[in-house]
């Protein structure tokens, strides 16, 4: 897939979002969301010492700052003091952040997301799109492996059978992308 970098930067924002992580290279959410209380909101929390999971189910809604996660179901899976898998479903869920006071908001959805650290894998799956400005990218699939800073999208089956990934840039971005080099 060729880079584009406003969804670049957007995908990275998203991906590093889910994560809590910063990012090396300033692309991030806003410094204070990483600082903020996260509040989980549902209809039923169910936590299960023995699976080591706690599931949130009905109208979910996870906000951190200006990260808002909403989702049919968000579970938490984790083997130490830390998540080692979050996982989040609806039609679809989504995730809505500000990466900077200065740009726009970036707007992800996927009928699944998931971050698996053991693999240090982000992955948007099922009608995974992210948007940011006017700018998309969406496909069947959407994975950022982490450490080694790589996106891969996979995309939709097409008229003639093959997947397809769809990229659309308007105007005024790449205008934008041009002068900022």
């Amino acid at each position: 897939m060729p880079e584009v970098p406003c969804l670049k930067r957007s995908l990275l924002t998203l991906l590093f979002t889910l994560m809590g992580l910063p990012l090396s290279d300033g692309a991030m959410a806003l410094d204070s969301d990483r600082d903020q209380p996260i509040q989980i909101v549902a209809d039923v929390a169910i936590r299960d010492e023995l699976a080591g999971e706690t599931r949130y189910e009905g109208n979910v809604v996870l906000t951190q700052g200006s990260l808002v996660i909403t989702a049919d179901t968000l579970s938490i899976r984790h083997n130490t003091d830390e998540a080692d898998k979050i996982v989040a479903t609806g039609k679809p869920a989504t995730l809505v952040q500000q990466p900077t006071p200065d740009q726009a908001p970036v707007d992800a959805s996927a009928l699944r997301i998931e971050y698996i650290r053991s693999q240090d894998l982000v992955r948007l799956l099922e009608d995974a799109r992210i948007a940011q400005d006017g700018s998309t990218l969406s496909g069947r699939q959407i994975d950022y492996l982490v450490s080694q800073r790589t996106v891969r999208a996979a995309g939709i089956p097409g008229a003639e059978g093959t997947d397809r990934v769809e990229v659309v840039i308007p105007p005024e971005n790449l205008r934008g992308n041009a002068s900022n080099g």
